[in-house]
């Protein structure tokens, strides 16, 4: 035997995918909008950043430190302080950085790395962004996340006062701190998909209920009318058009009850009327052997016509039968 899915899992499992469906289609939309928004709010800053530091850095202050042996000199190490003192106010910042575009090359100014890795004047820099290239000539942000020696970054870039199109300044942002920024947001919209699982399945199980316990009080009405409960009522109410399907069960139980009643009216008539007849007709009747009247209660002698219409509903029609006819009319042909 095939077994059936209960209209409730059916209600249950629709209306989970339909607001499944939506939610999601909702949350996804939200999603992508909060990630393009985080996105665009980091590359916004890490270019305005850039755009406000290369305002206070003079190109013309650079020249001839772009040599191993300007590491002593003092207008160095004062850049080289500056540079310090402002990723040290700004955590989210990995490294600063000045270059300077010699003809196909690009090549470090000054860098802000405190570690034995830190690029020395003069030293060349490979595997250059495309938007590290356009940042000589205005401010601009890397579209994604790319990786050098020192690791992955996303950076942005501003030509430094003076020196469009010859020097700039370079801002990096680990890509451990973007990615963390981004799994938050993961994080935020996984908890929002999990509290829309649980609120779409709560909502499709109060729906389905709000379907199928009516239909099952129905059952057990219909069944308690197969056992010949005749006087059951359903005072449930629903609000919408189940509450036609319980008022025509209503009428229904209402009139197979007073159906009842009148069957029951009319069996004890007619119980009355069988015992009446058996009382009446019952036991020893005397008769005439030779008229054939019958005597009464009170004595007298009536027609055994006369007797039976009195003491029942049965009427009398006369004939004459083969016997009679030729003991009375022996002239008669007889057909």
């Amino acid at each position: 035997m095939t077994r059936l899915l209960s209209i409730q899992r059916k209600l249950l499992a629709s209306h989970f995918l339909a607001v499944l469906l939506v939610s999601g289609s909702i949350g996804t939309f939200f999603y992508v909008g909060a990630y393009d928004s985080l996105k665009c709010s980091l590359q916004t800053r890490l270019q305005s950043s850039a755009a406000l530091l290369s305002q206070v850095i003079d190109a013309r202050d650079l020249r001839g430190l772009d040599q191993p042996a300007a590491v002593s000199n003092q207008t160095y190490l004062a850049v080289l302080a500056r540079l310090r003192q402002c990723r040290t106010t700004n955590p989210d910042i990995a490294y600063l950085y000045l270059m300077r575009r010699i003809g196909s090359n690009v090549v470090f100014v000054v860098d802000s790395d405190e570690t034995v890795r830190q690029a020395r004047p003069g030293s060349v820099y490979s595997n250059v962004p495309p938007a590290l290239l356009h940042g000589f000539s205005t401010a601009a942000v890397d579209g994604r996340i790319y990786e050098d020696e020192w690791g992955a970054f996303m950076s942005g870039y501003a030509p430094l006062q003076h020196g469009v199109g010859e020097y700039l300044v370079g801002i990096d942002m680990r890509a451990l701190e973007v990615r963390r920024k981004f799994k938050q947001l993961r994080m935020i919209g996984l908890a929002s998909l999990g509290m829309s699982l649980i609120l779409a399945f709560v909502f499709s199980r109060v729906l389905a209920r709000h379907f199928t316990r009516p239909i099952g009080t129905l059952i057990g009405h219909c069944r308690a009318i197969a056992d010949n409960q005749l006087d059951e009522r359903i005072a449930m109410r629903t609000g919408d058009e189940l509450d036609n399907l319980i008022d025509a069960f209503n009428a229904l139980s209402a009139n197979l009850a007073a159906t009842r009643v009148r069957r029951d009216c009319a069996e004890a008539e007619l119980h009355s009327a069988n015992a009446q007849l058996k009382k009446t007709l019952h036991g020893l009747l005397p008769i005439c052997a030779s008229c054939k009247k019958i005597r009464d209660d009170q004595g007298y002698w009536q027609q055994v016509e006369t007797y039976v219409h009195e003491h029942s509903d049965a009427e009398f029609t006369h004939g004459l039968c083969p016997d009679c006819v030729r003991r009375l009319y022996p002239n008669l042909p007889l057909t």
